[in-house]
């Protein structure tokens, strides 16, 4: 059964790409004709005309990060494997796909403007400045998040942290070498895709011991601060293309292991529409929230119109970077579904999600003769340097939000903006939330918030559609349900108010209200404005 659910995910994400990704391309007028921002208003700092393959590993290192996988094991966890798979499946190709093909195409458009930017163009200033503060806040839960996750990752497995480190210096060095153009691309690539491996060995026998969570969290802040302010093609750009090497390697394996492990499911088909019992958890909506990433991820179009669209040299790279990105994290989602379906409760009884991944992966390679030890080493790696790509990432988005709130520009954008928005995510991060960490703690706020992210950048591309006299009712199922159930999930969260537990469910209605008003404003301009003219907004 195992080996059918991967064959068939491959089927339907194969068909999907050339189907429906044909479908998104002409309906919305993919033509090379135009000149992308990259190419209009290349700096050399965060506009570089950049190879399709580079740009999607910049892309897909930079949505991946942990989501498709701590989502798809919760949901496993709490509804089953069977639910979980089918929303992967659906999600991916008609809901995050659409979402992720028409953030970046959108951006494109508008010469690289953010989706902030563009909703505000199209729907107007107020209801930009809302979605504005919206994204701005759902990006500090992602940097809280994802900092509390790799230093606990970096005090936990000392190794990893070793290797991460081998890797960051590689990617210099690699980022330099392209720069230089002194050695073809293919010289360049057999010299340090290899190099970067041996980072394992580094890891292995020179972990970095004696480093407690708190330190690595002071160390993981300032690479982040100094990673988001170089320019994207000394670090952000070889980077996220190595660690996208290394996510390959890893599923490779991984899927490949799967197929001739002979292991059997453990985890049931379905648990029930409430969940194990244990806690008030329902199917809908919080099997589609916990998922995140793995279906349909919102921040997806802060990375499509934040620096991918940067970085595209051709309009036709939106197929590959932004809807095949998608999908194929949507295979790295079943994947994890596979690592923690094959488990028996003991094995994952008392471990975190990324744990339980690590642990499963290994036993895939473990059927290629490869050590569990060694293998989930490497997986451990991998997930650490998704993270550490999608914590700068966010980062530098932020800067760019911050930026465009108070039209900072030059070194004030740049450094001060980069400051501002690193300095409160590394203080909740060393906050105690009654003894949970801080990223389970923020998991639900972070999924909800997360898809409504989603939601909201969907009603944008229909106005865009509507907009240029286009067909949008491909759209319209997914922008509606997609703000449907994160506003359910916010709403079950507000209730859950205590004197011990105000935080989350405060913030959740300050997110309800923000959401509630851009989607209603938006959706307005959709179904009521029948005057509505072509934007004059300037179009590349």
């Amino acid at each position: 059964m195992l080996v059918t659910i991967l064959l068939i995910s491959l089927i339907v994400f194969a068909l999907g790409y050339c189907l429906y990704g044909r479908f998104l391309c002409r309906r919305c007028e993919v033509d090379d004709a135009r000149e992308t921002p990259a190419v209009e208003k290349n700096d050399g700092v965060d506009y570089v005309p950049t190879r399709a393959s580079l740009v999607f590993g910049h892309h897909f290192s930079s949505i991946a990060g942990a989501g498709p996988i701590v989502g798809p094991i919760l949901a496993t966890m709490y509804f089953g494997w069977g639910p979980t798979w089918l929303w992967i499946l659906v999600g991916a190709l008609f809901f995050g796909g659409v979402h992720d093909f028409g953030s970046l195409l959108m951006s494109l458009r508008y010469r690289g403007r953010t989706i902030t930017e563009i909703t505000k163009s199209l729907v107007g200033p107020q209801t930009g400045v809302f979605f504005r503060v919206f994204l701005l806040l759902a990006l500090i839960y992602v940097i809280i998040v994802f900092l509390d996750l790799t230093a606990g990752t970096f005090a936990s497995a000392p190794s990893v942290a070793t290797a991460s480190g081998w890797f960051i210096m590689c990617a210099v060095a690699f980022g330099q070498v392209l720069r230089w153009k002194g050695l073809p691309w293919s010289v360049t690539l057999m010299i340090f895709i290899p190099l970067t491996f041996v980072g394992l060995l580094a890891g292995h026998y020179l972990p970095a011991e004696g480093i407690s969570k708190s330190s690595w969290l002071t160390l993981i802040v300032i690479y982040c601060f100094v990673a988001a302010v170089l320019p994207v093609n000394v670090l952000l750009q070889p980077r996220d293309f190595l660690s996208s090497i290394f996510l390959y390697a890893m599923m490779l394996l991984g899927i490949v292991g799967l197929l001739f492990s002979g292991r059997t499911l453990q985890a049931p088909v379905f648990i029930g529409l409430s969940g194990d019992g244990a806690s008030p958890l329902y199917l809908f909506p919080v099997l589609f929230i916990t998922v995140a990433c793995g279906a349909c991820s919102g921040f997806h179009s802060l990375v499509a119109s934040g620096t991918t669209s940067k970085q595209v040299e051709r309009e036709s790279d939106v197929k590959p970077v932004a809807y095949g990105g998608m999908l194929v994290e949507g295979l790295l989602a079943v994947f994890a579904l596979a690592s923690i379906a094959i488990l028996s409760q003991g094995d994952i009884e008392g471990k975190k999600p990324v744990e339980i991944f690590a642990t499963g992966a290994a036993v895939f390679m473990n059927s290629l003769h490869i050590p569990q030890e060694w293998g989930r080493e490497f997986t451990a790696l991998t997930v650490s340097t998704f993270l550490l790509t999608t914590l700068d990432t966010c980062t530098r988005l932020a800067r760019f939000i911050l930026s465009e709130m108070f039209s900072w520009e030059g070194g004030t954008a740049r450094y001060l903006g980069t400051l501002g928005v690193i300095l409160v995510p590394a203080f909740v991060a060393v906050q105690d939330f009654n003894g949970v960490p801080a990223w389970q703690a923020l998991w639900p706020l972070f999924g909800a918030t997360n898809q409504m992210m989603a939601g909201l950048a969907l009603i944008t591309f229909i106005v865009f559609l509507k907009d240029r006299r286009m067909g949008y009712r491909f759209a319209l199922i997914p922008a509606i349900f997609m703000m449907i159930s994160p506003l359910t999930a916010l709403v079950f969260m507000a209730m859950n108010f205590s004197t011990e537990n105000w935080l989350i469910p405060t913030i959740s209605v300050a997110m309800f209200i923000l959401g509630f008003f851009v989607a209603g404003m938006s959706l307005k301009f959709v179904f009521f404005d029948e005057t509505q003219q072509p934007s004059s907004a300037p179009v590349s």
